[in-house]
């Protein structure tokens, strides 16, 4: 009879024991997924404030090539600079786009991922628009982040390969910062 018990305590732990794990790694991924978003954030908004500044366009005085640029804004996230914060995120996968708008009620943010094929929209991180003193600017970035339990995130647009988006923006006014040495970018 005790036997039968034992038997009964070992179904017990397994009904009990799948859900407990699959809680704990829904937990432990939506955990890091969240960390990794807020690591983003952080990386814009270190960058972000070198154009607001004015420091990104003072140091990249004269280059007009938009690839340039990004890579350049991309090494201010991502380089190997002793201020930065580690990234948790591929910055070989990040894709940034700089914008300029008129008003902060006409930005508008871009849209990264194409609803339709799951994919990088087409034209999404090659735009890099120079700003001036006074200049309204938009700088979004976006990145793939690879996740484990992708049916955990079923209904929340992604990407086709199950990595989710990760997407950070920042919308500022440039300070009017010193362009006597000519026009910036």
């Amino acid at each position: 009879m005790a036997d039968a018990e034992d038997g009964a305590t070992a179904v017990e732990f397994a009904l009990v024991a799948f859900p407990f794990l699959g809680m704990l790694a829904a937990i432990l991924q939506t955990s890091l997924l969240v960390w990794a978003s807020r690591n983003l954030d952080d990386a814009l908004q270190r960058a972000g404030r070198t154009i607001y500044t004015g420091q990104f366009q003072k140091a990249n005085f004269g280059q007009t090539d938009a690839s340039a640029l990004l890579a350049a804004m991309k090494n201010t996230m991502c380089g190997t600079s002793a201020s930065r914060v580690a990234t948790v995120f591929d910055c070989n996968a990040l894709k940034l786009n700089v914008a300029l708008s008129s008003s902060f009620a006409n930005g508008s943010v871009p849209t990264p991922v194409d609803g339709k094929t799951g994919d990088w929209a087409t034209g999404f991180g090659t735009n890099y628009t120079c700003a001036q003193p006074g200049a309204i600017v938009v700088v979004t970035a976006a990145v793939k982040y690879r996740v484990v339990f992708s049916f955990l995130y079923a209904g929340i647009p992604g990407f086709s390969d199950g990595s989710r988006l990760l997407q950070s923006t920042a919308v500022f006014r440039t300070e009017p910062y010193d362009t006597s040495s000519g026009k910036a970018c």
